[in-house]
C-alpha cells in the first residue's frame, strides 16, 4: 500500500490570483515548492476528488503532478499576513509540486501530443467526470502543463465526480476529436484495461484520504461529506457497462 507523502509547510509565497480555487504557491521545509488548496477555501469534496484522481491518473500511466499532504507548524497560518490562510485551515491541505520551468500547454502544441496520449486523458476525464479541461484557438482552461523538465503534466481534478448523478458535456474536450477512436474495439481495449485495473485499487486509493475530508463530524460515519466515497464509485463502475463507450 503507498501512502501519500505528507510535507511540512516552511513559508507561504503567494497567492495564485489565477483560477477560481485561488490556491497558494508554498515551499516546504525541504525547499520544495507546491500549489497548496486547504479545506477552508475549495472545500472537503474538492480534496478528496483531486487525491482520487491523482491516484486513478497515476495507475493509467497518466503525468500527473506529484502530490502530497501538506502540515502547517502550530501558529503558522493564525500569524501569516495572508490576508487569506484561513483558507489553509480545516485540515490536511492538498499539495502538488510545482511542475520546474512550466507553462500551460498552447493551442498550437496539439498537434505534437501522442494519440494515445489524447484518448488515455479524454477517456479518463469523462471516466471522473471532469469537464475542466477545454481549449481552443480561441483560449481555455486546459490544465495542462507543459514543462521543458518534466514533459506534460497534468493538473487540477478538483471539479471531477460533479455532478455525481449524470455525466457532463465532453464535445469541447480538448482532445473530443479522438471521440471516435473508441470504436476500434482493440483502442476501446487497451484502454478499458488499464482503468479497470485503477478501479480495482479502489479501497486502497480510498483508505488513503484524510477523515477531515471526509466527514462534517469524524466522529459521525453518518455525516459523510456528498457526493459519498459509495457514489464515486458507482460513477466509476459504469466503465464496467458497455454503454459507457457508446456515451463518450
Amino acid at each position: 500500500m503507498r501512502n501519500p507523502c505528507v510535507v511540512e509547510a516552511k513559508e507561504i509565497l503567494r497567492q495564485s490570483t489565477q483560477g477560481r480555487t485561488k490556491p497558494f504557491i508554498i515551499r516546504d521545509t525541504q525547499d520544495d515548492q507546491y500549489v497548496v488548496k486547504g479545506v477552508n477555501g475549495v472545500g472537503q469534496k474538492s480534496l478528496v476528488s483531486e487525491l482520487i484522481c491523482s491516484e486513478l491518473a497515476r495507475r493509467c500511466e497518466l503525468p500527473i503532478a506529484e502530490y502530497a499532504l501538506m502540515h502547517f507548524p502550530s501558529g503558522m497560518l493564525d500569524f501569516s499576513t495572508e490576508p487569506r490562510a484561513g483558507d489553509l485551515k480545516g485540515g490536511p491541505t492538498f499539495a502538488s509540486k510545482v511542475a520546474l520551468h512550466s507553462q500551460d500547454l498552447l493551442f498550437s502544441q496539439l498537434e505534437a501530443i501522442d494519440e494515445a496520449f489524447q484518448q488515455r486523458l479524454l477517456v479518463f476525464d469523462y471516466w471522473v467526470n471532469n469537464e475542466d479541461r477545454r481549449l481552443s484557438s480561441q483560449g481555455g482552461n486546459v490544465n495542462l502543463l507543459w514543462s521543458s523538465v518534466c514533459g506534460l503534466v497534468v493538473i487540477d481534478h478538483n471539479l471531477a465526480f460533479d455532478p455525481i448523478n449524470c455525466t457532463g458535456d465532453f464535445e469541447n474536450h480538448v482532445f473530443s476529436q479522438q471521440r471516435n477512436s473508441f470504436k476500434d474495439l482493440e483502442v476501446r481495449a487497451r484502454h478499458e484495461a488499464v482503468l479497470d485495473a485503477a478501479l480495482n485499487d479502489w479501497d486502497m486509493i480510498t483508505n488513503t484520504i484524510p477523515f477531515e475530508w471526509l466527514y462534517r463530524d469524524i466522529d459521525d460515519e453518518a455525516s459523510e461529506i456528498q457526493p459519498t466515497l459509495a457514489e464515486r464509485f458507482n460513477l466509476l463502475a459504469r466503465l464496467r457497462d458497455p454503454s459507457f463507450w457508446s456515451l463518450i
